[in-house]
């Protein structure tokens, strides 16, 4: 397998406190996360890309106050939505973000906050049609 820079990116999905943290943002113990091999992994990956000067991209989760008026969602979606689980004030709106679930993990934020890092558009787990975010990384002649 060729592995090249030119055509190959790096796609790390969901790198949030609510996601990877111990504890959810209602203070319950994650199930999500055993033990810190998950940490590690996610942070060599992060490292490596950065050593080998690939793109990164960050595809969050994110819900916002117009995403209460969907009339197509999942279980797992109406739950995320109605806890504020991944809530942000607005797009553009960065007011209580930081530390929240919706922020990024601490260990991580050197590398998504590196001024490289390419956070793209929100995506959603289920809805009428699939929305999540899809990088197309391939050399354009």
């Amino acid at each position: 397998m060729n592995i090249d820079k030119s055509d190959t990116a790096v796609v790390f999905i969901d790198p949030q406190n609510e996601v990877l943290s111990e504890k959810d943002s209602r203070g319950r113990w994650s199930a999500k996360v055993s033990g810190k091999t998950i940490h590690r992994e996610h942070g060599a990956h992060l490292q490596g890309s950065e050593g080998a000067r690939f793109e990164v991209f960050i595809s969050p989760h994110y819900f916002y106050p117009t995403d209460q008026g969907w009339k197509f969602n999942g279980p797992l979606e109406t739950d995320e939505a109605t806890s504020g689980m991944f809530a942000r004030k607005g797009v553009l709106n960065l007011e209580g973000f930081k530390g929240s679930g919706a922020d990024w993990l601490e260990r991580f934020k050197p590398y998504i906050e590196d001024g490289k890092t390419i956070v793209v558009s929100p995506h959603r787990v289920w809805g009428r049609r699939p929305t999540t975010s899809f990088c197309s990384c391939a050399k354009q002649d």
